[in-house]
């Protein structure tokens, strides 16, 4: 990104009471526009991030996953498999002593479809189904799915379904921040594009 569309005075570090794993599509990881970012500078002591593998998903992340204090939860809108989506409530997390914990894919919704579905290793844990009728506010990527938000709106809406209200609009700050700055660069590196 341009320097002069950098936001790093933007970010400010907090705690979430909620852990995030991102499993990283490989295309994703080093795209300019990936808002998975957003998430661990936000909250670096709760975030984990994985290269997603179909069949090898590396040996951490398993543990991750399987420690008995956790209440994992996979944040997929899978639309289709009604079986295993459920409603999280704002007492869900202090209704029992686990911490939770939600798995994303940090994708396109292409991608993101095919790794749900690929992934066998994932089948045992519920899927939370958001809602998604709200108009999308990522302008950075043009998707072509009404329902594709990027991975930190997705975010921010499962930590505000959760009751943390103050750490979600922090995330979708930053996010349209984020967005603004992308914008800008772009049409900095557009303008330079044309006058050479």
């Amino acid at each position: 990104m341009a320097h002069d569309a950098c936001f790093c005075d933007a970010r400010v570090e907090t705690n979430l009471p909620i852990e995030i794993v991102l499993l990283y599509h490989r295309d994703e990881i080093h795209k300019p526009t990936n808002s998975g970012r957003l998430i661990a500078d936000l909250f670096p002591r709760q975030t984990h991030a994985f290269l997603w593998s179909r069949k090898d998903p590396e040996p951490k992340l398993l543990e991750l996953l399987n420690e008995k204090n956790r209440e994992v939860v996979l944040l997929f809108p899978d639309t289709d498999n009604k079986n295993i989506s459920f409603t999280i409530q704002s007492q869900a997390s202090t209704s029992t002593n686990k911490k939770m914990t939600l798995i994303l894919f940090d994708a396109t919704w292409k991608q993101a479809s095919k790794m749900f579905h690929l992934s066998k290793w994932l089948r045992g844990y519920p899927c939370l189904n958001i809602n998604m009728e709200k108009q999308k506010a990522f302008l950075v990527r043009h998707a072509k799915h009404d329902m594709q938000f990027a991975t930190a709106e997705v975010t921010a809406m499962a930590i505000n379904a959760l009751g943390h209200q103050n750490e979600a609009s922090q995330l979708m700050q930053y996010n349209a921040t984020f967005n603004q700055h992308c914008l800008k660069s772009r049409k900095r590196s557009g303008q330079m594009k044309v006058n050479v």
